[in-house]
């Protein structure tokens, strides 16, 4: 009987199966019929994952993208035929291969429809009318877990059992727990059970209101993965898509009470893609939704869903919403120094992440698969510790509570400083301000970001470290500000001029900013091998801009 679990070396959680580590990087499509499992499995990837849809429904309700595959349970009988079919297809392509399917737990039109009281009081902005299930209802939840056991156990007394290492469980608007409308998720049952609240004693502020928003979606999806344990007998890891404190720009985005779901003991990995600020384009650091290292320092496993666009990627259909310059790539040498960016994020501060190949096709080149093999091969090597890092970066979740989408403060302090911290030529740890007390003896200086002043923000700014605080008035903070900070504060520079650094006891990442001659200084000046190149590194360069160097330190 198979088992996976996540454990931690180094500080670095990591995924076994069956006490063995295995290889972090998987693949992933939303649409199998087009997608890259034959070239994948011949990279060496033994690591998928799969799209699981419990009802048909809108899987985007601003662009009002269908789900790609009718739902299990859109008929009185569960019918498993799309699952399985993906499933052995997989398996067809690659034998040996470990699966954790994404679960989408989203109920169908039709339940909707028949149970108006379980629903939001309205729709996104775009689509008012399209009202859809609010998740602070008992009747909605108990309905998830209800498919979620036929689900688990069709898989469980299924012939491919024992390919099935855990599972993503997913939700909510584009399937990343955000509240169907984005507003929150208000609706009957989260107005009464506020008041039940407030009558016990709780704070009947906004502020309550709005991180309660928050709250009910971090406990229903703890309540389901808790549901999955149970049902698999805790054989198998669960994680979800969750926590883009640094990424919402609003108090309804319900993403902001990651502290609870780090506390949770039924999550073994959190997802989120990289920022998709500035349209993702090279020569700038692609900043991370969250605050990862709070994930390393409580145990949990972080998975980087990696849908890098290239120059293969094309829409889905002529929807306005999919052709816009997001959802394309630059050429196929650009293509390939983001990806390069994107794998030696996750290698160098020790996360997983899967290759998300949304249409199909992406990668299907000699060139992008090539690469995919080589840092295949590269994943494995053994993860090091990242303790030479000596910047740590602090947000306080609670604080978009307080604020209304209008005021200034949350997108400048939050979304937009990430941008001039990711160009300073040295590499920082994120956080939450609640895991300080822990970390604040790790590192040689603090960057507090400070939309609003908050009791954690107040704490930190009182306890003597060196610290820089962002606040609404000087957001506008540049990358050479900081770097006179850092150096003041005696952090090393890795480079005095702009550039994207990532940074572990074993190896280096450098990210050219500017174009011509370039100087890296890295302590205990130790020879580099560039590990694309597979050739010696010299600390002297000429690169132009948006260049990607992953160096091993020999």
């Amino acid at each position: 009987m198979i088992t996976s679990a996540v454990v931690s070396k180094n500080g670095n959680p990591y995924l076994v199966v069956n006490g063995e580590k295995i290889g972090s990087l998987a693949y992933l499509t939303y649409i199998p019929e087009k997608g890259g499992f034959d070239n994948f499995a011949r990279a060496g990837y033994r690591l998928y994952s799969t799209c699981v849809f419990f009802g048909t429904n809108k899987l985007n309700e601003f662009s009002g993208l269908d789900v790609p595959c009718k739902g299990i349970f859109d008929a009185e009988m569960p019918d498993f035929s799309c699952f399985d079919n993906d499933i052995r297809q997989i398996l067809t392509t690659c034998p040996d291969a470990l699966i954790f399917p994404r679960v989408n737990v989203s109920l169908s039109e039709k339940w909707e429809q028949e149970h108006p009281d379980e629903l939001c009081y309205e729709g996104c902005s775009l689509h008012p009318e399209r009202k859809r299930a609010c998740m602070a209802s008992d009747v909605w939840a108990q309905e998830v877990k209800r498919q979620l056991t036929l689900f688990i156990g069709h898989v469980e007394s299924s012939d491919f059992r024992d390919h099935i290492i855990g599972y993503q469980v997913a939700g909510g608007n584009t399937e990343e727990w955000f509240a169907y409308n984005t507003k929150g998720g208000i609706g009957k049952a989260t107005e009464e059970k506020f008041a039940r609240l407030v009558e016990q004693g709780r704070d009947d502020t906004e502020e309550s209101y709005y991180h309660y928003l928050s709250q009910v979606t971090a406990s229903r999806v703890c309540e389901f993965a808790s549901h999955i344990k149970e049902l698999t007998q805790r054989r198998l890891v669960v994680g979800s898509f969750y926590g883009y404190t640094l990424e919402m720009q609003r108090r309804g985005g319900t993403h902001h009470a990651l502290g609870d779901m780090l506390r949770c003991p039924d999550i073994d990995f959190i997802c989120s893609p990289f920022s998709y600020a500035q349209t993702r384009a090279a020569g700038r650091d692609h900043a991370y939704m969250l605050p990862v290292h709070s994930l390393k320092l409580h145990g949990k496993l972080y998975f980087t869903e990696n849908d890098t666009r290239t120059h293969l990627s094309v829409p889905i259909n002529d929807n306005p919403h999919y052709n816009r310059p997001l959802w394309f790539g630059p050429d196929r040498e650009g293509s390939l120094e983001i990806l390069k960016m994107h794998f030696s994020k996750g290698f160098v501060y020790g996360h997983a992440a899967w290759w998300f190949d949304l249409w199909g096709g992406w990668y299907d080149d000699p060139a992008y698969m090539a690469f995919m093999e080589k840092v295949r091969n590269i994943s494995l090597e053994q993860s090091v510790a990242d303790s030479v890092v000596q910047v740590a970066v602090l947000c306080d979740e609670l604080a978009p509570a307080a604020l209304e989408d209008s005021d200034k403060g949350l997108k400048e302090v939050f979304y937009d400083s990430r941008e001039a911290l990711g160009k300073t030529g040295v590499p920082y740890h994120i956080y939450l301000t609640s895991d300080f007390d822990e970390i604040k003896d790790r590192y040689q200086a603090f960057v507090l970001l400070e939309p609003r002043s908050t009791k954690d923000s107040e704490m930190i700014k009182a306890s003597g470290v060196q610290v820089l605080t962002v606040t609404p008035e000087n957001s506008q903070i540049s990358s050479s500000e900081l770097r006179k900070f850092y150096k003041n504060s005696g952090v090393h520079l890795y480079s005095r001029e702009d550039m994207v650094v990532y940074a572990n006891e074993g190896y280096l990442f450098i990210h050219t900013v500017n174009d011509g001659k370039q100087h890296i200084s890295v302590p205990d000046d130790p020879q580099l091998w560039d590990m694309f190149a597979d050739s010696i590194f010299a600390a002297d360069f000429e690169s132009p801009a948006g260049k990607s160097y992953l160096l091993k330190k020999l």
